[in-house]
């Protein structure tokens, strides 16, 4: 007997390992968890221990698993890829991969625990779908391998085996007695309800929380997680029930969500400006007519935790900043980008006075470097809003400058510090990628030295984990025979 689903891993609101250490039967886990698919996970140690590779929820529970043996990782169902990465995903299981970069494995490798013609189950990726396997009819490892190729997998994995092969597929079971250590289970989206049609917005508001806000399918944490926002996303909300808000994606709980006055701009690689304006009649906002002719870089030279760009935008506006007549109109930090004055206002920022041409014709930008931020992050998001303000005014990237332009002050001082370090700022703000343009001229020169040959796959950035070990052995007999 067989049973095999094939669910789109965009229908998967839940995909997890539940852990019962051997102390639960199939038909409990069903009960308990209400997922739509279950089928027995990895192996596990005479003493009850997980064995391989098993990390679940961000927790290792294994030993280290190998590092050539390639199992699944995931944060989230959509993410679902064949990984020897087991640091790199929240969740991972390994046990003996089949079919790897659309490849069966000549070799599959297993122990005599796992050998012979026994009942088998498996996991695999069949285009965008998760495939689970469960048959009871015995099969060896290699004829397993050869039904999940012919079923279309371009990866696949052998699960426990044995006595232990077991599945509930949406009420479509295969039964054994033996109670497994960890299961497989997967949840899929239930139908939410459609937004209002033609229901214009009750208004914009903000997520607040630094690790986001779940979405979900229903007006409640019962309902299925069907996605998520980051911190600093705006959305529209359409209705509003029991302290709940229905987006075009879902609900979301109105007590993470701060309301938002204006609309807000948003940078190309999706960074909302949260408008913070100092007050008006402050001593560090002049309010002078700016033109709006340069755009000027500095750095904030403060590296103390927590100084990212909400805690300046808080400084702008209290009493230290107005007594040194300190402003400027943009902070960025590695999430968020806070405005301060208007485009079209004057600044105190540049250092040349109160009618210097820093202050008066320039919109000043500063990044933070705070210790626990991420500084190439936040010079990221810079370029992105050096980008939306170039298209906004009609700036030439020659028009964006440095502090150090308008009063010779060392600052952007961490940019400038490094050899070619404003060029590369530059040439992000002018939407170059300075990693992939020195990726693209290092795979040049191996391809010049005859290292490697497919050029195009390497400056393409997505290598399968079987033709970097090749990259490597042929680096290495490169290097022999010099």
């Amino acid at each position: 007997m067989k049973a095999v689903a094939s669910i789109p891993l965009s229908e998967i609101s839940r995909l997890s390992i539940v852990v019962t250490n051997c102390r639960k039967m199939l038909a409990q886990v069903k009960a308990e968890t209400g997922a739509d698919y279950i089928i027995n996970g990895g192996m596990w140690n005479p003493d009850g221990t997980p064995c391989r590779g098993l990390k679940v929820d961000g927790k290792l529970l294994s030993a280290v698993p190998w590092g050539d043996m390639a199992g699944y990782g995931w944060d989230i169902p959509r993410d679902l890829a064949q990984t020897t990465d087991w640091q790199g995903y929240d969740n991972y299981i390994a046990t003996s991969p089949l079919i790897m970069d659309g490849k069966p494995l000549e070799h599959i490798p297993y122990d005599s625990a796992q050998g012979g013609r026994r009942p088998r189950s498996a996991m695999g990726i069949v285009g965008d779908s998760l495939l689970l396997y469960c048959s009871s009819d015995s099969l060896t490892p290699e004829q397993l391998r050869d039904q999940l190729v012919d079923r279309g997998c371009s990866s696949a994995m052998m699960l426990d085996g044995g006595g232990s092969v077991q599945c509930d597929f949406a009420g479509e079971t295969i039964q054994a007695q033996r109670m497994v250590h960890n299961w497989i289970c997967v949840w899929v989206k239930r139908e939410a309800a459609e937004p209002p049609e033609s229901e214009e917005s009750m208004g914009k508001y903000r997520v607040t929380p630094s690790i986001g806000l779940n979405i979900r399918s229903g007006p409640g944490t019962s309902y299925d997680k069907v996605g998520g926002y980051p911190c600093g996303a705006v959305v529209d909300v359409l209705s509003v029930s029991d302290g709940w808000g229905q987006t075009s994606k879902g609900w979301v709980s109105m007590a993470y969500l701060e309301p938002v006055e204006a609309i807000q701009r948003v940078t190309d690689n999706g960074i909302p400006i949260q408008v913070d304006y100092i007050a008006p009649g402050r001593k560090n906002r002049p309010g002078g007519k700016n033109p709006d002719r340069y755009i000027t870089i500095h750095e904030t030279g403060n590296f103390a935790e927590g100084a990212d760009a909400a805690a300046h935008a808080s400084w702008l506006k209290g009493d230290d900043a107005e007594k040194k007549r300190t402003s400027y109109h943009y902070t960025v930090d590695d999430r968020a980008i806070y405005q301060h004055l208007p485009d079209g206002e004057t600044a105190y920022h540049a250092g040349d006075g109160a009618d210097g041409p820093g202050n008066l014709t320039s919109i000043g930008i500063e990044i933070c470097v705070n210790a626990d931020g991420d500084f190439d992050r936040a010079k990221v998001n810079t370029a992105a809003l050096v980008r939306l303000l170039m298209a906004e005014h009609g700036f030439p990237l020659d028009k964006v400058v440095q502090h150090n332009h308008w009063s010779g002050k060392d600052c952007p001082q961490t940019i400038r510090a490094i050899p070619g370090g404003w060029e590369a700022f530059l040439d992000m703000c002018d939407g170059c990628d300075p990693e992939q343009t020195e990726l693209e001229a290092a795979v040049d020169t191996l391809a010049a030295a005859g290292v490697l040959t497919a050029v195009d796959y390497w400056k393409g950035n997505a290598y399968s984990a079987s033709n970097v070990h090749a990259l490597i052995k042929s680096m290495a007999a490169y290097v022999r025979n010099q």
